[in-house]
């Protein structure tokens, strides 16, 4: 109805060995405000406006924690999916098993937004306009719940699990859904199940997407083969195509392929979309494969993207692959040699596990920081996803951190493994003791009784706080 101060907070942020630095931090109705500098808000915030933002982790009634509690002592699925509903931030999976049920259930509040809403979400809008503010959160009977299917198989892989409409809708963003797709299709290709088949499905690298597109992009070109000198770029291309041509997907770290094939699928998102977004091309760091899918099937006309609007002549999607392969093969004879048979995807695909204060220091930083040759890529369920940019935009930078398969018939035969160690600490042999055992599949047994852990145990740790003055 008018204008309305800005609510106003302090905080003290204390530096060692200096004095305390004092922000002063503004909020509105709707939330606190953003400084112009953050993600360059400056740039698209109106003059004489500031952009603040609504996130259910900011509630003053956050009861996650008690939820958390209540679902440690929960004794079934249904206590569990009870014990849920108080769960507010952030919003999650929770998948709960007990001897007789399974079920699957999205926790955490849900903005309930306006069906007017301008940009129903998906992007800032005008936070003045009563069409555009939070409703409030939605009841917990709105969050989706997934119990006792007929299948007998819940999972999930960040996949979109809903077609509710806006506003009840979930989200916008979505995963991929070509791991979910492999991962259905694995489990449903057995009649019964054991712990092993679900390591072998945790650990499955192949991809779905190159198993779909390879054979769309390179329709027009494994059988363009002519005499030419292995070392040029006809040569080049010749090799490549012949491996991917025998290829069966599979993201296998002591491969060339899956080096090629990324390279290959990074290049031609390039060409396809560079002559029509110019510099914004860049913020497209990762492939879509839905989006090549569509362009070489000609969805909708989707072809269209292959031509360069910029040229007068009309080039063909089989053009744009060719030279999108070329583009590719020659960064990486730049970057790794020219033997195409010697690259490795490994060698690239290494997993970073970076010191978080002494990462970035000289010398210290070869250390502490972990490198480890991985398999897997962005479209597996042995997740791999790349950095997507930077100088090896094909470093690991997403994966399962933790695995684990429980064995609920008998829990003690239960397995699990991280991706480092046990300790946090460079200087301990726990620092990355489980790290080759990750990165080979391998695991390591967990137990749930109490003397067989002390019995296998190295040590015990003991962590005694000191109080402060206040605390006393």
């Amino acid at each position: 109805e008018g204008y309305k101060p800005f609510i106003k907070k302090q905080s003290i942020v204390r530096i060692k060995d200096k004095s305390p630095v004092t922000l002063e931090m503004f909020w509105t109705d709707n939330g606190p405000v953003l400084p112009g500098s953050h993600a360059n808000l400056g740039a698209v915030t109106p003059a004489g406006h500031v952009t603040s933002v609504a996130w259910t982790l900011l509630s003053s009634q956050d009861t996650s924690v008690e939820a958390g509690f209540d679902l440690m002592a929960a004794q079934s699925v249904q206590e569990g999916l009870q014990a849920s509903r108080s769960f507010v931030a952030p919003s999650q999976i929770l998948t709960l098993a007990d001897s007789k049920q399974i079920a699957m259930r999205t926790i955490g509040a849900l903005p309930k937004r306006d069906p007017r809403h301008q940009s129903k979400g998906r992007l800032p809008s005008a936070g003045w306009l009563a069409q555009n503010r939070w409703q409030g959160v939605f009841d917990p009977s709105v969050n989706p719940v997934f119990l006792n299917p007929a299948s007998g198989i819940l999972g999930h892989t960040n996949n979109k699990y809903t077609d509710r409409s806006f506003p009840e809708h979930i989200s916008y963003d979505w995963g991929d859904s070509q791991r979910v797709q492999r991962m259905t299709r694995l489990l449903q290709t057995r009649e019964a199940h054991t712990r092993d088949s679900f390591i072998e499905a945790q650990l499955d690298s192949v991809s779905p997407a190159a198993r779909t597109i390879l054979p769309l992009i390179g329709a027009e070109l494994w059988f363009q083969s002519e005499a030419v000198a292995e070392d040029s770029t006809a040569g080049r291309r010749q090799t490549a195509l012949d491996l991917l041509a025998n290829w069966n997907g599979e993201m296998n770290e002591h491969l060339p392929e899956p080096l090629i094939y990324a390279a290959w699928l990074r290049a031609l998102q390039k060409r396809l979309i560079v002559d029509e977004l110019g510099p914004l091309h860049e913020a497209f760091t990762h492939v879509e494969p839905l989006f090549i899918e569509r362009v070489f099937r000609d969805v909708s006309g989707a072809s269209i993207w292959c031509d360069v609007v910029q040229s007068r002549r009309m080039e063909s999607c089989s053009e744009m692959s060719r030279l999108a392969l070329d583009d590719a093969l020659a960064e990486l004879v730049e970057t790794y040699g020219s033997e195409i048979t010697a690259l490795r995807w490994g060698e690239a695909h290494q997993a970073t596990h970076d010191h978080p204060v002494l990462g970035d220091i000289p010398i210290l930083r070869w250390f502490v920081n972990i490198r480890q040759s991985t398999s897997g890529g962005d479209h597996t369920l042995q997740r791999g996803k790349t950095i997507g940019t930077g100088p090896n935009p094909y470093l690991n930078a997403h994966a399962g951190a933790y695995r684990g398969v429980y064995d609920f018939a008998d829990p003690d035969s239960s397995v699990f493994i991280i991706s480092t160690g046990q300790s946090g600490h460079p200087l301990s042999r726990h620092y990355d003791n489980l790290g080759k055992l990750w990165r080979r599949g391998e695991y390591v047994p967990m137990t749930l009784d109490e003397t067989l852990a002390r019995a296998g145990a190295t040590g015990l740790t003991t962590l005694t706080p000191v109080l402060d003055q206040t605390d006393r």
